[in-house]
């Protein structure tokens, strides 16, 4: 009876379960540590798992915080809309989810504005460099997401499986 309750708790930490398993954030736009040079209209956050109904997010800068006009949630994405033009500065999204497992999250996404009153030409100009940027921003993003993964909690439940195996391998040898 011992032996079958110890393998059953050993099981327990080798495989995953769902409710173990809280969502993280994969992507933003902007992303963390960004320095964005056009007007921002729209922020996106994508989460690795489905999010629920009644997650928030809202800007907050040096001196004002900014609410999103609106606030569209669809399976593991979070766009935020406004129509406010952010002056220079450094700025954070804050943001509350419930996670599809029924936790809430909660985190936060700094980044700064500078935008350059341009003429014409500069304008055509950045256009071009803006189009190569958004590119290097998205792998910046997907180097971003390695940062997100819950390695200390991976190495607890190898720790854990290994202390457990090594339990039932003790209890088999020092019964024979």
């Amino acid at each position: 009876m011992y032996k079958k309750l110890l393998l059953l708790l050993f099981l327990m930490f080798i495989f995953p379960f769902p409710a173990q398993a809280h969502t993280t954030l994969l992507s933003s736009t902007p992303i963390e540590g960004q320095n964005v040079t056009e007007v921002l209209t729209e922020v996106e956050l994508v989460f690795v798992t489905k999010i629920e109904e009644g997650s928030t997010m809202s800007i907050e800068g040096e001196v004002d915080s900014f609410e999103f006009d609106d606030i569209e949630i669809k399976n593991n994405v979070m766009t935020g809309n406004f129509s406010e033009t952010l002056p220079n500065g450094s700025y954070r999204i804050l943001w509350n989810i419930i996670g599809e497992d029924g936790h809430p999250i909660e985190g936060n996404i700094a980044f700064g504005m500078s935008i350059e009153v341009e003429e014409k030409e500069a304008s055509i100009t950045s256009s071009v460099v803006d189009g190569t940027a958004s590119a290097t921003e998205k792998k910046l993003a997907e180097v971003q997401t390695e940062k997100h993964n819950n390695i200390p909690v991976t190495i607890l439940l190898v720790l854990a499986a290994v202390l457990m195996g090594y339990s039932i391998y003790k209890l088999l040898v020092k019964k024979k």
